[in-house]
Order: C-alpha cells, then structure tokens, then sequence
C-alpha cells in the first residue's frame, strides 16, 4: 500500500487507495445536524453494489470506510463486510452504536468502529432522541468486547460545547477515545442550510477547541492529532490543507455517484459508477483541494499526504484568544 501511495504521491497515476462508501443514507436516528438521515431514491442494487466494489478492488482499493446514514441498517450489509474481509481489505464503520449488539458477528470483523458521541446523556439525547445515549455505550461496550477497536467521534455545537471535558471523562472510561471536530451548517460544502439551531458562534467553537487542547496534552482519551487541532484553530476561517482528495481517496455515494470528497456539494450527479463504470468515475475526478476541510481525520490524512511534520508536532503556544 505504502508504494501505491507514493505512486500517486509523485503525479505518476491516481489510485484510489482508501474510498469511504456511504452504503445507504437511511438511519435509525435523525440527528439534528445531519443530513443524511433518509434513503436516496435509487441507492444502488445487490449487483451494483458488488460490481463497483469489484472494480475499486481493481484499482488498487485497500482500505474502505463504510458510512451512512447508518450502514448497519442496509439490508446487505453482514454479506458485503464479509466479502470486502474475504478480498483482504481493511474495513472500518460509522455507526451511531443501536445495531452493534445485534450485529456483533459483523461488527467483529471490522478494524474500527467509529461510534458518534454528542456528549453525556442529556447532551446526546437532546441531539439524537430518547435512549440514544445508553444504545450508543451499549454499541461501544458490544464492539470491545468482541475484541474491535473503538472510537467515539463528537461534532461540537451548541448542545455539547460545554461538556467536553464530560466527554473526554466517558472515553476514559470505558478505554477508548474521542475524535472533536466543529459542527457545520451541512455536511456538503456550500450549501445554504441553517445551522443556526447546533452551530455554536466563532468564540464559543473556538474556546471549546482550546479546551480540547489542554485536555490532549493530560488525557490520552483525546484521540484528535495535532494536526486537526493546530487546524481547527482558524475554524471557520478557509484554511486550505494539502489535499489527497481524487489521487489516493475518494467518496461513493447509495447511488454510486463518485466524489473527491465526502463534504464536496452534492448536485453534479453526474459521475456515477453504475453508468460509467469506476475506472472512467475516477478518472474523472477533481484533484484539488479547498478551505472547507473540517472532518478531523481527513484534515489529519492531508496534513499527512503532505508531509507536513510541522502540523503534527504539539504546539509550543496555546490558541490566542478571540
């Protein structure tokens, strides 16, 4: 994998080395600063599904997120882990954690599960309904205990900016980590969706990062790299990463439309795998990057892309103040 990367590093051939699926956009939860919650109209068949997956693996694929909406609510899913393990890829999984009990015989096969948590049970449920706080640490507990390796992601708002240290306190616990990352208007770049209802103001974002950077320093709970943190800094100022979107990732939507990236806009339906087949989609891609970039562990994988040793080393200065 590593001469596939450098393959693509240098400009010699893209190669879509890590793609993150989003297997379905239905969800057994409506959270409210999610939007993708409902299934899509025409989300790929049995068939599709495969032979996309097939021609990725073709291309040099090792590695795929699976993501939603909620993967484990897609009627396929226990098969296409199975056979993506069966080609020896690296599988990984969000989850909100409600179906990783039933699911265990699943769930153990994968690398990483990656369970959101909005904070203690007040926080969490506020967000993602009644019950959904103790489901999502029954998940958590599920997949540890089945020998998974486990990983809370926690998009802070209005809702939970106060309670990070809580949350911090509840990865410790159970002897796992927390990934923060800003909550946004979307989860597509430039789109005009009100997010004034979870979307904290510029101070408030800002100090509950700072916050979080105190805390990585004592806790190893904190599972953020200083990348991400050095980077959420100027949220939500464009700041501009160096980018592996379309040379080693890429985004495949239910309906098996290809992106660059997941937190692209959505409206160019255009470059769909099922009509053009993968190889065709991916070459098709942009290989740019942009100032929007804000999911901690892709802004974490570009600083990385771009060998920035600089971004990845604790900072000698706290955030200033705003």
């Amino acid at each position: 994998m590593l001469a596939k990367g450098m393959i693509a590093r240098f400009g010699i051939r893209p190669i879509p080395i890590a793609v993150t699926y989003e297997v379905t956009w239905l969800c057994n939860l409506a959270c409210g600063y999610c939007d993708r919650h409902t299934p899509m109209r025409n989300e790929m068949t049995y068939e599709q599904i495969f032979t996309a997956l097939e021609e990725l693996i073709g291309l040099g694929m090792g590695r795929i997120h699976l993501d939603g909406g909620d993967p484990l609510t897609h009627t396929d899913i226990d098969e296409i882990v199975d056979w993506l393990v069966k080609q020896n890829m690296v599988v990984s999984m969000n989850t909100n954690g409600i179906l990783v009990p039933k699911k265990i015989d699943t769930i153990r096969k994968l690398s990483l599960v990656k369970i959101s948590l909005d904070g203690p049970k007040g926080n969490h449920d506020s967000m993602r309904g009644a019950g959904s706080f103790d489901k999502a640490i029954a998940g958590a507990e599920a997949a540890q205990d089945a020998g998974v390796k486990v990983e809370f992601t926690c998009t802070v708002g209005t809702h939970n900016a106060h309670s990070i240290e809580a949350v911090t306190e509840i990865a410790e616990n159970l002897g796992t980590s927390v990934v923060f990352q800003p909550a946004l208007n979307s989860l597509f770049n430039n789109t005009d969706r009100d997010g004034s209802a979870w979307q904290p103001d510029v101070q408030t974002i800002r100090g509950a990062f700072a916050r979080i950077e105190q805390l990585k320093r004592r806790s190893k709970a904190v599972g953020n790299g200083w990348s991400s943190l050095i980077h959420f800094r100027k949220f939500p100022e464009e700041t501009k990463p160096p980018c592996a979107a379309g040379s080693v990732l890429a985004t495949m939507d239910p309906e098996g439309v290809l992106f660059q990236c997941g937190q692209v806009n959505r409206s160019d339906r255009s470059n769909s795998v099922v009509k053009l087949g993968v190889a065709a989609a991916f070459k098709n891609l942009p290989r740019e990057g942009c100032g929007q970039c804000w999911c901690a562990r892709l802004v974490e994988g570009n600083y990385s892309w771009g060998m920035r040793i600089d971004r990845m080393l604790p900072p000698l200065r706290s955030p200033v103040k705003s």
